[in-house]
C-alpha cells in the first residue's frame, strides 16, 4: 500500500516549484560557429558546459530531493541531512562543507557491453558529492542530473537518479588505494565496517582456442579470445588487448582492442577469422582494468592468468639474423 504524500509547507512547497521552474528553464545551446563540421571529436563536445547559476541549480535539486527516493528504505529526509546525519559521527575532522558537491561528467563513457572505444566524457552530467570521512576512507555519491540531446545540441535536466555510490580507500588524503562499491545507499552504514584489506578485488581469466586445432598452410582459422572475471567484484570497463600474427606476413596481423563491462563471474569472447599462409601463428591476449574514475584493484596473485600468449599450429622457427652464426 502506498502511504498518502505528507503536505509541504507552503514555504517549502513555493520554493520547491521555484527551484523547479529554474531547472527546467535551464537549457545549453552551443556556441555561434560550434555547430561545425565532424572532426572526430564525440559530438557532445560541442556543447558548452553549464553556467555557475546553472550548476547551483542542479546541485540544490540533488541535494534537497528525499534520501527515500534513491533507496525507499530510506527516511523522507533531504539527501544532504541524511548524508549528514549517517555519516557526521564517522568523521575524523568536521569542514565547512560537509558534502562538496560539484557537477561534472559522470565518468568516461563506452557504448554497449562490448565496446570497441572509450571516450573520456558522455553524453551525460552528474552531481558528484564527497565526504572526506577520515585521510584513509572517503565516501562517493554520483547521482545523474542532465543528458545532452543530439537532435538540438543541447543539456537537458533530468529527474536525478542515482548511478553510483562507492567508498574510496586512500593514503593520507590523496593517494587512491582501492575502492568499495555499495549497491544502494542503505547499504553504506554496514559497509563502512569493512577493512579495506577484506575489500573484494578484480582476478581476470584469459584463454584462447582456435579451429581447425591443427591448421594447414592458406587455411583460415577461427581463433577465439575469452576472458572471465573470476574475482567478487564487477570492473565497470575491463581493457583487452588482442595480438594474432601469423607466420610470415605482418600485413595479416590482428591487433584489437576491446573494453567489456565485467561483472564478478562473467565472461566475454571474442572471435577472428585469420588467414594463416604457413598454417601457423601466435596468439596473444592481455586485459587489465580499463579506464575509471575510482581505483579498482586486482588480486596480487591473479597478475599471471591475465596474460597469455600460445603458438597455433607448429612453433614458428627463430631465424637468426644473416651473420649471427658463431656467434
Amino acid at each position: 500500500m502506498t502511504r498518502p504524500a505528507r503536505q509541504a509547507p507552503r514555504g517549502s512547497l513555493t520554493r520547491r516549484i521555484a527551484m523547479a521552474i529554474a531547472v527546467t528553464a535551464f537549457v545549453l545551446s552551443v556556441a555561434q560557429g560550434a555547430l561545425a563540421q565532424e572532426t572526430g571529436a564525440p559530438w557532445w563536445n560541442a556543447l558548452e558546459f553549464p553556467t555557475q547559476q546553472a550548476q547551483a541549480a542542479l546541485l540544490q535539486n540533488v541535494r534537497g530531493m528525499a534520501a527515500s527516493s534513491l533507496d525507499s528504505r530510506l527516511p523522507s529526509i533531504p539527501l544532504d541531512a541524511w548524508l549528514f546525519v549517517t555519516l557526521a559521527p564517522r568523521v575524523a575532522f568536521m569542514r565547512p562543507r560537509f558534502v562538496e558537491w560539484r557537477v561534472d561528467f559522470c565518468g568516461p563513457y563506452a557504448r554497449g557491453a562490448n565496446a570497441p572505444r572509450v571516450w573520456s566524457t558522455g553524453p551525460e552530467l552528474c552531481a558528484k558529492g564527497v565526504v572526506e570521512l577520515s585521510a584513509e576512507k572517503n565516501v562517493h555519491v554520483i547521482v545523474l542530473v542532465a543528458k545532452a540531446d543530439r537532435g538540438t545540441l543541447t543539456w537537458r535536466p533530468t529527474a536525478p537518479s542515482l548511478r553510483e555510490v562507492y567508498i574510496e580507500g586512500v593514503e593520507e588524503r590523496f593517494t587512491r588505494l582501492d575502492s568499495l562499491d555499495v549497491p544502494a545507499l542503505g547499504d553504506l552504514i554496514d559497509l563502512l565496517q569493512v577493512p579495506l584489506d577484506q575489500w573484494p578485488k578484480l582476478e581476470f581469466e584469459t584463454q584462447i582456442t582456435w579451429n581447425p586445432p591443427m591448421p594447414a598452410p592458406g587455411d583460415t582459422v577461427r581463433v577465439s579470445v575469452s576472458v572471465r572475471n573470476s574475482g567478487r567484484r564487477a570492473a565497470d570497463r575491463a581493457w583487452v588487448h588482442v595480438l594474432i600474427g601469423p607466420c610470415c606476413d605482418k600485413r595479416l596481423e590482428v591487433r584489437y582492442d576491446w573494453y567489456p563491462y565485467l561483472a564478478a563471474g562473467q565472461s566475454v569472447r571474442a572471435d577472428f577469422d585469420v588467414l594463416m599462409p604457413e598454417g601457423r601463428a601466435w596468439a596473444h591476449v592481455d586485459v587489465e582494468m580499463g579506464p575509471s574514475a575510482k581505483r579498482v584493484r586486482e588480486t596480487p596473485e591473479n597478475t599471471d592468468k591475465r596474460k597469455l600468449t600460445v603458438p597455433i599450429g607448429v612453433q614458428p622457427k627463430l631465424i637468426r639474423p644473416q651473420g649471427a652464426a658463431g656467434r
